[in-house]
């Protein structure tokens, strides 16, 4: 079978700095391959006493730094190739931050919009029991992801609990989950970290890089307006930047008059609508029109915020971007595909790649993991000093490389892998 495109394109950019590099051909063979792939097929019984199968997966890449860790997504969309995609970048992204994990990915193939909450309780739950072997602690750490929230991992958390049948050890078992609500011991500042995480980065980069500290970019636009677009669009407004359009799964909308839009209201019309439903037609937003999506990629702004799917930004989107724009800043994993990658680094339109940018929901997870480890509540304020402090050492790190290599014109995303490559090869 071919690989799919997310295969292909997670392969080419391994291979890539392998080859720019000169790393040893065994190191990326043992890269390009996954440690365990695991598929199950579990029952599960619904409200109305049907059973029906649920398949779920989980890929996970490589342990070389310390247990697996990656998010789990509920979506018609999961399949294994994705999930192993996923993994890979959640290994180069823990060892880009030098955090002590590898990468692993999973998920259920179904919409939890379709079913009740009683129905996607027992399908959490049956999912971790069919998985329970294969996570734990020290193992493999899940969290949430795409469909999938703090309730989920309690749900999941209090089926590990049961499974383990051991009360004693029920507080350790906290840290087999992260992404808890904070009653059931999650981190305080979990659920906006990734977020926050995109608009530090876009923020430091943007006031700290040698090509934009002499005109700061001010406007963008932004795909996705789940969790991690709703939570970017919230700090980058606090600090100052103007949103001037906003997609997600029912359309892309154009703000005509940006500075009048009041961000906590747009927040609470999403949550209430599950989407951005008809927000064009309603009494609450003035001078919002909808547009098509190649109108939206092609609008005039600084910077371009892809906070949603894979594979969004192709050929033909790179190509139309407006030349204004300066900066494309990945708030979801693998968003842009190889050849538009090569476009945009031919256009000098800066990438903050996906391993970078949307990375602080795992450094916000790692920090859970450690409180869970040692029984420690930290206050919101040390998380977020803390996730603010390892972000701008990782931009340190990418810009001095940057100057490193400046007579080649080699893309950031191929100098963060080569910064992750080093740090796994020297734990290999």
């Amino acid at each position: 079978m071919e690989k799919s495109e997310i295969s292909k394109l997670f392969h080419s950019q391994l291979e890539n700095v392998f080859t720019t590099f000169n790393y040893d051909d065994i190191f990326l063979k043992c890269l390009n391959v996954h440690n365990k792939e695991i598929i199950v097929n579990f029952p599960v019984v619904l409200d109305d006493k049907r059973v029906e199968i649920f398949t779920g997966y989980r890929a996970q890449h490589n342990n070389w730094l310390g247990p697996y860790k990656g998010g789990l997504r509920f979506s018609d969309d999961v399949h294994l190739e994705e999930c192993k995609a996923l993994a890979f970048w959640m290994t180069i992204k823990c060892a880009l931050h030098k955090l002590p994990f590898g990468g692993a990915k999973g998920g259920v193939m179904y919409n939890p919009r379709k079913y009740s909450e009683n129905e996607n309780k027992n399908i959490s739950k049956e999912f971790c029991a069919a998985i329970y072997t294969n996570i734990g602690p020290t193992l493999d750490i899940p969290a949430p992801d795409i469909g999938t929230s703090s309730q989920t991992m309690d749900w999941m958390v209090s089926k590990y609990q049961e499974l383990s049948n051991n009360m004693e050890t029920n507080k350790l078992n906290l840290g087999c989950f992260t992404g808890k609500s904070v009653d059931c011991g999650g981190s305080l500042g979990r659920n906006h970290s990734t977020g926050l995480g995109v608009a530090l980065t876009i923020d430091y980069w943007n006031k700290h890089h040698d090509d934009f500290i002499y005109a700061p970019l001010k406007t963008y636009i932004i795909q996705g307006f789940g969790n991690v677009g709703v939570w970017t669009m919230h700090f980058l407004n606090q600090f100052g930047y103007t949103c001037l359009a906003v997609g997600d799964h029912t359309g892309y909308y154009k703000f005509n008059d940006a500075c009048s839009i009041d961000i906590e209201l747009l927040k609470k019309y999403n949550a209430d609508n599950r989407g951005l439903y008809n927000l064009e037609n309603s009494p609450e937003f003035q001078d919002v029109e909808k547009i098509s999506e190649q109108d939206f990629w092609k609008m005039k702004c600084d910077i371009i915020v892809p906070a949603a799917k894979e594979l969004q930004i192709t050929k033909d989107v790179a190509q139309n971007i407006d030349s204004n724009c300066r900066l494309v800043a990945e708030g979801a994993n693998g968003p842009t595909t190889a050849e538009a990658d090569a476009i945009l680094l031919e256009r000098n339109i800066e990438v903050i790649p996906d391993v970078l940018c949307n990375s602080g929901g795992v450094v916000v997870s790692y920090f859970e993991w450690l409180q869970n480890n040692s029984n420690e509540y930290w206050s919101l304020d040390k998380v977020e000093k803390r996730l603010t402090n390892m972000l701008h050492n990782t931009c340190i790190s990418v810009f001095d490389l940057k100057k490193q290599y400046k007579q080649y014109k080699y893309s950031n995303r191929t100098l963060a892998y080569k910064i992750s490559v080093d740090t796994l090869f020297h734990n290999a």
